[in-house]
Formats: C-alpha cells, sequence, structure tokens
C-alpha cells in the first residue's frame, strides 16, 4: 500500500465506522480524562518479516494482537483491526503527544520483529458519534 494510499484508506474506514448518527463536535468542548489525550492512527502494512504468500492469520501476530488488546484494557486503544481484503490493519491509540505514540509503536512485538511496518498519523476528529464503532451482534 503506498503512503499517500494508506491514509485515504484509514479515513474511509473511520467514515464507515461513523454510520448516519453523526454530530458536530462542539469547537469549546471542555476537555475530560478521555478526550483530552490525542488520538492517533497506526496504519500497519508488512514489514521485512513479512512471509510472503502467508496469509495474516498465519504470521506471527499473537503477541501483537495481546499487545493491543492490553491497551484496550488499559484504555489507550479505541480500536484496531486488520483490513479485509489487503494484508495490513489500523489502530486508534490515545496518547499525550506523538513522542507518546511512537513509543507505544515501537513497543509493539509485531513492530519489534518486523511483521509489520507502519506509519503514525495524528488525528483530530471532526464529528463523532455517540454509539460504539462496532454495534454488539444481536
Amino acid at each position: 500500500m503506498s503512503r499517500s494510499f494508506a491514509p485515504k484508506v484509514a479515513l474511509a474506514i473511520l467514515l464507515a465506522l461513523a454510520g448516519n448518527a453523526v454530530m458536530a463536535q462542539p469547537p469549546q468542548a471542555a476537555p475530560t480524562a478521555q478526550n483530552a489525550r490525542s488520538l492517533f492512527l497506526f496504519v500497519y502494512r508488512p514489514g521485512p518479516s513479512w512471509r510472503p504468500g502467508v496469509p495474516m492469520r498465519e504470521q506471527d501476530l499473537r503477541a501483537h494482537g495481546a499487545y493491543h488488546a492490553q491497551l484496550v484494557r488499559d484504555g489507550r486503544s479505541v480500536a484496531g483491526g486488520g483490513f479485509v481484503g489487503m494484508d495490513g490493519g489500523m489502530a486508534i491509540v490515545r496518547a499525550a503527544d506523538l513522542a507518546e505514540a511512537q513509543a507505544m509503536l515501537a513497543a509493539d512485538p509485531a513492530i519489534v520483529n518486523g511483521v509489520f511496518a507502519a506509519d503514525i498519523r495524528h488525528w483530530v476528529p471532526r464529528f463523532h458519534s455517540p454509539a460504539p464503532l462496532v454495534e454488539a451482534a444481536r
């Protein structure tokens, strides 16, 4: 995936997740503990240790999954997962600043072992929905 295409894919995914229940975020909204931290996108792509021809579900990503599950439990990750129909994926994380986001990404086992490479994008949403990103199965 080219560097210019990755942010477009990430934006398309985020817009699709937002659905129809979109409302403008008040420009003067008082910071809360949850929104006082900035949002960053980690856009993952195959790295130097990626095994070509091997499906993503068969790559060495168990530790990566456990790491992101811990970020969710810690309230540092909003959402994450693989792209449908292509290798790679993305995560939306909370961090105080770019340096903290870079440290979080650098600690990701899939980055450490080279299965993934990734780009970081600082993201400032202008619209949001009060509904969860993914609704529970009915």
